[in-house]
């Protein structure tokens, strides 16, 4: 098929910081530096010969053997090198291939919006008929309306796309969400799930006063999901180089056949000097080298949460993973007119959530990314007081 033609939210909001000299906190990067030890490792692997020629289409076995590990230490679930894991050229083409290699055209695939913006597009060029539902965003968290799916499943359902922690919201994965997913998979034996999970390591405690930490949760951990679920995982995330772009698939043998053949004509392999770098950092040193920025998010989130309760009276969704909060918006605007005044005339830059949705609804939010230096949250939050006084009750002004 043939995609309209456009320019994306991230990719617009970004250009007009940059012709207003606006903070920038729409971009979803880290401004973070990676770990020196893994830099000093990749320009050592650059120098060494035999490391810049294609890699098998799996990816290095190294990194696959990394990758592995990692589930078995953060998720207790071992998966085979050999047979379930696939290195892909980010979690965007991991995501891509997942789908294509996975419905035919005329399947339906469900997800939820608000949703990262490829998703939709994804599933539109692999043939396939996307069936959106809309989250509950509310100031005291985010839902999932699992009762809403068993009207929308019917026999040309082939998969539901899931995201963990969730990108724009930063909801995570909660127990009785893994039971109602259990539900789903006893009443629909033809239903497969794929969750993109490229935030995977990065949950957080539900109180965001609090730098701490919790253990993720993932579908991988139920038997009876493991065996019908496509992980999707972003390596350059996980270690601070997206611009590396390397993701991975975890999925059972069956899955990972399906997955495979696609991904071959794809990217056919990843960088693999990339890769060797990433699986020698990894493969000692855990779990200290998997969590690196942790701390440095944790204290971005506890300190833009300050700035804002001393600042404004702006509504929150602070995040239960990864690095965005949702801010409502106190005013009757349109999001993206409220988000472009925003940058003009308060001189920060955010994301308006109506591009994440297939029909341009507007919930009424800006996402605000918190991977940024703590003097630029503090005026950032400085900013939005004087761009928003008075700040919002809350009542939503789209009720």
């Amino acid at each position: 098929m043939r995609l309209r033609s456009t320019v994306s939210i991230f990719a617009r909001m970004t250009a007009l910081a940059q012709a207003h000299g606006a903070l920038n906190l729409a971009q979803g990067l880290m401004w973070l530096d990676p770990d020196p030890a893994l830099l000093q490792i990749a320009r050592d692997t650059f120098t060494r010969e035999g490391s810049h020629q294609y890699s098998l289409p799996t990816g290095d076995k190294s990194l696959r053997m990394a990758v592995a590990a990692l589930s078995e230490h953060f998720f207790g679930v071992s998966y085979d090198p050999e047979q379930e894991i696939t290195l892909t050229a980010g979690a965007t083409e991991g995501i891509f291939t997942a789908i294509m290699g996975l419905t035919q055209p005329g399947d339906h695939v469900l997800f939820f919006e608000p949703a990262y913006d490829s998703y939709l597009p994804a599933i539109q060029m692999a043939g396939a008929t996307p069936v959106p539902i809309r989250l509950h965003l509310h100031p005291e968290g985010v839902r999932f309306p699992w009762e809403a799916l068993p009207a929308r499943i019917d026999s040309r359902t082939r998969l539901l796309l899931l995201n963990f922690p969730h990108n724009p919201t930063g909801r995570t994965l909660h127990p009785e969400d893994v039971r109602a997913l259990e539900g789903l998979a006893a009443t629909y034996p033809h239903l497969l799930f794929v969750v993109d999970e490229a935030y995977e390591l990065m949950t957080w405690h539900p109180d965001p006063l609090r730098e701490e930490a919790v253990p993720p949760l993932s579908l991988r951990q139920s038997p009876v999901l493991r065996e019908r679920t496509v992980v999707v995982g972003s390596l350059g995330k996980l270690v601070g180089a997206t611009g590396w772009r390397l993701g991975y698939l975890l999925a059972p043998p069956t899955l990972t056949e399906a997955l495979r053949t696609t991904h071959q004509f794809i990217t056919f392999c990843a960088p693999t000097p990339l890769q060797q770098a990433v699986a020698q950092y990894l493969s000692s040193h855990l779990p200290e080298r998997a969590t690196y920025f942790h701390q440095a998010l944790l204290e971005r989130r506890r300190f833009f949460v300050e700035q804002l309760q001393a600042h404004t009276d702006l509504a929150f969704i602070a995040p239960e993973g990864a690095y965005f909060l949702l801010l409502r918006i106190p005013s009757p605007e349109r999001d993206t007119e409220a988000a472009e005044r925003l940058v003009r005339e308060g001189g920060v830059a955010t994301i308006p959530l109506s591009p994440f949705y297939h029909d341009g609804y507007d919930p009424g939010w800006l996402r605000v990314c918190l991977a940024r230096p703590l003097e630029m949250l503090e005026q950032g939050a400085l900013r939005l007081s004087r761009a928003f006084p008075g700040g919002q009750s809350t009542a939503h002004p789209r009720e």
